[in-house]
């Protein structure tokens, strides 16, 4: 269908089923701009991976996700560290332990593109793992320095 754009979760309009997309919603919201902003584009790069496998070739969006992710998290994580402890949030080191985790977790998923490429595995392991993860961290920490920041009166 011409001029029709599909999303995940949307519905294929002729039929083909469709992956639920990942969509922000205030639970994750840190009131911190740049982390909320941060979050929000990983989402897009999350979604943009799931409408790619909706259309079979998740295998080539792989790479490219991997690179982003990988340039983006050392700094983001270490900017998100910053805010939790200038905000005095008790999560501190339950948010550096699960930044720990995520960036395990990407080294590995990073050494098995290496070893064997964008195999069917490795895009099931992102889909599954990769994307519980990083929502499960937005949702259970990121969260966490929302009352914090509240308390201490401003965003950043």
């Amino acid at each position: 269908m011409p001029g029709v754009i599909l999303c995940p979760g949307q519905g294929d309009p002729i039929g083909v089923p469709s992956v639920p997309a990942i969509n922000w919603d205030q639970s994750m919201a840190t009131g911190v701009d740049a982390v909320d902003d941060w979050n929000k584009k990983v989402i897009v790069w999350l979604n943009t991976l799931l409408a790619a496998m909706l259309r079979g070739k998740g295998q080539m969006e792989i790479h490219d996700l991997l690179d982003q992710l990988g340039a983006f998290t050392a700094a983001y994580f270490a900017h998100e560290e910053e805010c939790v402890v200038r905000h005095k949030c008790p999560a501190a080191k339950k948010n550096a332990a699960a930044h720990d985790k995520a960036s395990m977790l990407l080294d590995s998923l990073n050494a098995e593109f290496e070893r064997n490429g964008a195999t069917a595995h490795l895009t099931v392991r992102i889909e599954t793992v990769l994307m519980r993860v990083l929502t499960g961290h937005m949702k259970q920490i990121d969260s966490g320095l929302y009352p914090c920041v509240q308390a201490f009166g401003k965003t950043v």
